[in-house]
């Protein structure tokens, strides 16, 4: 009995055995790209992380050894607002107020700007 059932499946199958094969071929292919496309998008987002994170870092790590000098630089406040006074007759360009606040504005959007991006990004690679 189980023999005869054996047979009908062997014959069954062995006619068509060319066209199960092409099917398995065609799904492997096909798991094969979307495996490659996963793949992809992951290291996309991958890099873009570490891109960021790069930027986060040489940021901190800038900012970190600027410190110091900073400290090592504390030039009475009179003696640094002579200094400025002096560069700025020297190369004569006036700045108004408003061209100041404005470029401080801009400065601040910047770096606001530039830290959501870098939470948003470490968020995604913590997540």
């Amino acid at each position: 009995m189980l023999e005869q059932i054996l047979e009908q499946i062997l014959a069954q199958v062995i006619p068509n055995l060319q066209l199960i094969t092409a099917a398995l071929i065609f799904v492997v292919a096909a798991l094969e790209l979307i495996h490659i496309g996963q793949t992809s998008r992951i290291n996309r987002k991958l890099s873009r992380a570490g891109r960021w994170l790069q930027r986060y870092l040489n940021t901190v790590l800038s900012e970190s050894t600027q410190e110091p000098e900073q400290e090592e630089e504390e030039i009475p406040l009179s003696a640094r607002i002579r200094e400025e006074d002096a560069q700025l007759e020297v190369a004569e360009v006036p700045r108004s107020t408003q061209e100041e606040q404005m470029r401080v504005s801009l400065e601040r959007k910047k770096l606001r700007k530039d830290e959501e991006l870098l939470d948003s990004v470490l968020q995604e690679i913590f997540d």
